[in-house]
């Protein structure tokens, strides 16, 4: 038994790959079930519903597809944010529970729209409390407590249909204050997320027939750094509505497992878009065949809430600390990275294009160029990619990470980029090939140094100030040996030294 801690991590190692390979579900993240599905007889009548503006959901798909393309950037608009005000003390239904403690319900609706997600303005449950959100089908989210709140505020990961209903339950003796809830926002999503209406252009087989997915052989040198790379939505601060991205979890120098995601820029690049980050992990299917069903993720593995740490626009990188930990039954893995700026001999990309299930694209030699999506450009930022001899990018694809190749010698599998944008497609003319376009992915070289901390990498990256310019990368359950013989999970971060920021961050 003394030799039980030694084993623990490799014991959930294997459950995350058993997680990964099975078909999972999304009940692996779930807690217990909403007390109004546990208990339908006693939770009382149904709550009245509250209208919010519906939406035309094909047309929006269209309005925002035609606006990415004229953009050149791949972030991808997903919802409409309808600005709401509700709170247990002006809304919904009080019940009080043969236990004594209190239930409130409250539905939403917003007419055509595929799916929804909730945003809370204010967020303060008192001790013991718990919140849910509840879609069709009954597929919930939750349960959320006050250690969920990022900064007073929460945003939930999304369930399908058009109308949510939000639960909670406040033990008995406890007050839940009338400022300390307010449900601000309501996103109603336009692109299947859940792909309960098969349409072609949303959810899992959205895009182009040109992709790969991860479990091709094209992605069967890279089984590490396709478990790094996840999905996001967000709100933006530009325009206030939803948006996909891509981006990647980054090892540092010391393998401190903090919880670093690289993305793009131009997807996210204020403190308030980074705390309203839903992270989605795991969503990827097992089989090679672009029809395939996903096979567990997405709406399993998932988190909410960042810090911003370092952003810069010329060469279209941002870095987020994560709000928590990943769970280790998600088996994720730290990529590592290289910032010498050392061209490899090819390229491979890891997304989810169109908030399809994980793909991955091949390119040749980068070559250096500009920013393709910037107004005012800075000479040689970017790494620039294609044509492309399998998969592409699309709308959803911006932020993720380029590797370079098996076999390129000292950086192989390490990330040199992230993704801008560019014109690269499926081919019109041939819908199961890439046409002859290119996409730019911010350097890393270029974004390891700049002004300050809260404009460079190589503060976060290497906190040690080691002067290393790149790292091996670290799975996630991995046991690390300490210096005294021992095995342990994880160094513990809070004993490693931290960045010092020499100007204001964002």
């Amino acid at each position: 038994m003394r030799h039980l801690h030694r084993l623990l991590p490799l014991m959930r190692r294997v459950l995350g790959v058993a997680l990964l390979l099975g078909a999972a579900t999304s009940e692996a993240r779930k807690g217990e079930p909403p007390y109004s599905l546990a208990h339908p007889a006693k939770a009382g009548v149904d709550v009245a519903i509250i209208d919010v503006p519906g939406i035309d959901a094909m047309r929006r798909r269209v309005d925002s597809d035609r606006a990415t393309r004229a953009a050149g950037s791949k972030r991808l608009r997903s919802a409409d944010a309808q600005p709401v005000s509700i709170t247990p003390e002006r809304d919904g239904r009080w019940d009080t529970l043969d236990d004594g403690s209190r239930l409130w319900r409250v539905r939403v609706r917003a007419a055509g729209a595929t799916d929804l997600r909730l945003a809370f303005a204010h967020f303060a449950l008192p001790r013991g409390a718990t919140l849910y959100v509840i879609g069709a089908g009954d597929e919930y989210q939750g349960p959320y407590t006050a250690a969920d709140a990022s900064n007073g505020t929460f945003h939930a990961p999304v369930v399908p249909g058009d109308i949510a209903t939000v639960e909670v339950r406040v033990p008995a003796g406890a007050a839940l204050d009338g400022a300390a809830l307010e449900l601000g926002t309501v996103g109603a999503g336009f692109r299947d997320l859940y792909g309960r209406k098969q349409a072609l252009d949303t959810g899992p087989g959205a895009s182009g027939a040109c992709n790969v997915n991860v479990a091709c052989p094209l992605g069967a040198p890279y089984p590490d750094e396709i478990r790094a790379v996840g999905y996001y939505e967000y709100v933006a601060a530009d325009d206030g509505e939803y948006y996909i991205c891509s981006g990647t979890l980054v090892t540092d120098v010391p393998h401190a497992r903090r919880n670093l995601f690289l993305t793009a820029a131009h997807c996210m690049s204020v403190a308030s878009e980074a705390q309203s980050m839903v992270v989605y992990w795991n969503y990827q299917s097992t089989q090679c065949s672009v029809l395939a069903a996903p096979a567990g993720g997405f709406l399993a593995d998932d988190q909410h809430g960042a810090t911003l740490r370092a952003t810069r626009a010329d060469v279209d990188f941002t870095l987020v600390e994560l709000g928590g930990t990943p769970d280790t039954a998600w088996n994720l893995y730290y990529a590592g990275w290289d910032a010498s700026g050392t061209a490899p001999g090819g390229t491979v990309g890891i997304h989810h294009p169109s908030g399809d299930v994980k793909k991955i694209t091949a390119g040749p030699a980068p070559t250096t160029m500009d920013s393709c999506i910037a107004t005012t450009t800075t000479a040689n930022t970017h790494w620039m990619t294609g044509p492309y001899t399998q998969g592409t990018t699309e709308g959803g694809s911006s932020g993720s990470g380029l590797f370079a190749v098996a076999g390129s010698g000292g950086i192989a599998h390490h990330l040199i980029g992230t993704l801008s944008g560019g014109t690269a497609a499926c081919s019109d003319a041939a819908p199961g090939q890439p046409n002859d376009g290119f996409d730019c992915y911010g350097k890393l070289s270029v974004a390891w140094n700049g002004a300050s901390a809260s404009s460079r990498l190589r503060d976060w990256l290497d906190p040690g100030h080691t002067g290393a310019t790149s790292a091996d990368g670290i799975d996630q359950n991995d046991v690390v040996q300490t210096g005294d013989g021992h095995s342990t999970h994880a160094w513990p971060s809070e004993l490693l030294q931290r960045p010092r920021a020499t100007g204001a961050q964002r």
